[in-house]
């Protein structure tokens, strides 16, 4: 937890540098601050530096929470199209997550440290609704991704298809430890974002460095 969180706050720092002047760059980096966080958080829980664990499991729960709707904003952004009543909707049912998981007291019912990951301990009607809203936003992400990609320019597509390949390289593996062993169910959240180290890999030298160059190219056609 705390190496993934290193690695994610490197990855951080690396694209502010040398992105932060970009919109997409800058949503980018919420996006591997965030994930940094939750990983800050369940090495707290798991006793790191013994603060309180109950705190760190809504903040760890209300950092993801906004992750599934930052994903539609970034690929309209990338296919600079803005459907901004779908956005809306994505953001909105995020803050309400985030709501519940911030105020509530009845959201976490126990939490323990797994080793490998961490077993959030939701209320059970919650959790599934919990995991609906975060599937759901996953697979319309990449469904819409695949939608731009119909009328989509060549760098465009490029980076679409790789934030649709980043999509899979945590949903795949975690689905995969689930249906092996499907007592991991309970450390869905832990495992997705501890697999999610290889979107934010995807984000930081695939996405980000493929629309600098479009944007370079762009600018040499208008300067010619």
């Amino acid at each position: 937890m705390l190496a993934t969180a290193i690695i994610e706050i490197s990855l951080l720092a690396y694209t502010l540098y040398k992105y932060g002047t970009k919109s997409i760059g800058r949503l980018v980096s919420l996006i591997l601050l965030l994930l940094a966080i939750f990983q800050i958080a369940e090495y707290n829980i798991c006793g790191g530096l013994g603060l309180n664990s109950h705190f760190w499991s809504r903040v760890g729960f209300m950092v993801i929470a906004l992750l599934p709707p930052l994903g539609i904003h970034l690929s309209m952004m990338i296919a600079k199209k803005d459907i901004k009543w779908f956005r809306y909707t994505a953001y909105l049912s995020g803050l309400i997550w985030v709501g519940i998981f911030g105020l509530s007291e009845r959201a976490f019912s126990g939490y323990s440290c797994g080793g490998n990951y961490m077993i959030f301990q939701v209320r059970e009607n919650l959790g599934v609704a919990y995991m609906f809203y975060y599937y759901f936003w996953l697979f319309a992400s990449i469904g819409l991704s695949i939608w731009f990609m119909i009328k989509a320019s060549k760098s465009q597509t490029k980076s679409l298809l790789l934030l649709i390949i980043g999509y899979f390289l945590f949903i795949v593996p975690t689905s995969l430890i689930n249906g092996i062993n499907p007592a991991t169910i309970e450390g869905l959240p832990s495992i997705l974002c501890g697999f999610a180290i290889l979107l934010a890999l995807v984000l930081t030298f695939g996405i980000l460095p493929n629309e600098l160059k479009s944007k370079k190219r762009t600018k040499n056609k208008l300067t010619k």
